[in-house]
């Protein structure tokens, strides 16, 4: 099976959650985007911690 149709989604997906964080990120006001980031940081640790106990 071929996993191009997973990587093109990915990638579309990717691009399409960075312009509407762009979008909502300009009109939050400072203490609002601190909280985004502070979540954002623990939610990409937790995905990369899954990610390496499933290689492992």
């Amino acid at each position: 099976m071929n996993n191009n149709g997973f990587k093109n989604g990915a990638i579309v997906g990717s691009i399409l959650g960075a312009s509407v964080g762009m979008f909502f990120g300009a009109r939050m006001n400072p203490i609002q985007k601190r909280k985004i980031s502070r979540n954002a940081r623990k939610a990409t640790s937790t995905l990369m911690n899954g990610i390496n106990s499933i290689w492992r």
